[in-house]
């Protein structure tokens, strides 16, 4: 392997945090660094290839001062994998792209590398639109998270019945056709879920093949399975046979979101209330938690709960309540009373509005849709403001993401 070429070492200025620049990489074979050198030069890249022999090597030249802005580890032959991820991202610095490279597709090493500061683990030999997700230079706003990953928005209800699908559903549809956002939408649950029938398609097979086969998820694989509602509108869905019992491997949750994080600006998922692990994984991974919320005793009574999962599992999530508009003979609670149970006010309403929810059941149309003067079309796009900011301010975060397409 050939020697490393000379450097412009990055001297930050006196209180200014240095910019970084340049790809280091440690690799252990000419098959993999000839593909790595043919993107830099098919993106027209200005970074410098550096080619150092060892980690050790590659830390102790980021000690001296030089600022990688992408750091490339093959850990083929190594004995301690997640150790080295760990060191280099402890000397690298938060910002730095950290890429591991290796010959295992394994989920559980995935999940324990992207868990130790990787941002990517590809499986050698890495494809060329892998390999240039990484390499390639994005606006680090995209997704509103670090390393281009789109946000997760989980919609979950406090009873049945609360209109939580219609809301995610509506939401998804607003972020993908109103702000031509690229958009994900997924239905968790796998035997009664209505996420498809709500936008009148079939669900697929492709998500129960994904959570039962986690080893082919890959970017090739979700395209192939997720079912196409418009040009900015994707989704995930399932209608699983009632007498199958799926057991699915909440690491093969986190390979999922990881892949759709990186396709697509937004990946909505309507959850079911189910205890189980998937829900966990999903729930930490959420940037933003919506919980649609009845004020009876009983939507009390699991909002509470609701709150208590997402502070014990997913402290880092913004976690928001809606209330859903009131509907049959139901004993309400107070909305003061209910805002001092929970500790807090909450975050808007969706009323209840059978006529606009029957025109969208009946014609397979996201509620804004079928019903764009309702009032309830409107209250879905005050919470579509509330979590994506105003539309205006989208444009140049739609424009970023077109790298992605």
């Amino acid at each position: 392997m050939s020697a490393p070429s000379a450097v412009r070492t990055a001297t930050p200025a006196s209180g200014r945090k240095a910019e970084r620049e340049g790809v280091v990489a440690i690799l252990q074979d000419q098959a993999t660094l000839d593909r790595v050198q043919g993107i830099i030069r098919e993106l027209q890249l200005d970074d410098e290839l550096i080619i150092e022999p060892t980690l050790d090597a590659a830390l102790g030249r980021i000690r001296e001062g030089y600022h990688p802005r992408v750091l490339v580890l093959d850990l083929t032959d190594s004995a301690a994998p997640i150790a080295e991820i760990s060191a280099a991202r402890a000397v690298g610095g938060t910002d730095l792209k950290l890429l591991a490279l290796g010959g295992v597709n394994d989920v559980g090493l995935f999940r324990d590398l992207l868990a130790a500061g990787a941002n990517d683990y590809l499986v050698k030999p890495p494809s060329r639109e892998s390999l240039a997700s990484v390499l390639e230079k994005r606006n680090p706003a995209i997704g509103g998270s670090g390393g281009g990953l789109g946000q997760v928005i989980v919609f979950l209800g406090s009873r049945g019945g609360v209109g939580t699908t219609t809301t995610a559903v509506s939401c998804a549809w607003l972020l993908a056709e109103q702000r031509r956002e690229r958009t994900a939408l997924v239905d968790l649950d796998l035997h009664f879920g209505t996420v498809a029938l709500n936008l009148d398609t079939d669900p697929g097979s492709g998500l129960c093949e994904a959570l039962e086969q986690p080893s082919r998820i890959d970017s090739l694989f979700i395209e192939r399975a997720m079912v196409k509602v418009s040009d900015t509108l994707r989704i995930l869905a399932a209608e699983a046979t009632v007498s199958d019992p799926l057991i699915v491997d909440p690491g093969a949750i986190d390979v999922l979101l990881y892949e759709l994080r990186r396709k697509f600006a937004w990946v909505v998922i309507d959850l079911p209330r189910w205890v189980t692990p998937t829900q966990r994984v999903v729930l930490a991974a959420a940037s933003r938690v919506i919980v649609i919320c009845e004020r009876s005793l009983a939507g009390l009574r699991d909002t509470i709960r609701l709150q208590t999962l997402v502070r014990e599992h997913a402290p880092q999530t913004r976690l928001m309540m809606i209330e859903a508009g009131a509907s049959g003979d139901r004993a309400m609670v107070g909305k003061s009373e209910f805002e001092k149970a929970v500790g807090k006010p909450l975050d808007g309403t969706i009323s209840y509005d059978p006529k606009a929810a029957g025109a969208a059941t009946n014609s397979g149309q996201p509620l804004p849709l079928a019903a764009p003067r309702s009032s309830v079309a409107k209250e879905l796009q005050q919470l579509v403001t509330t979590l994506a900011g105003p539309a205006a301010a989208q444009k140049r975060r739609m424009f970023a993401m077109r790298g992605l397409w």
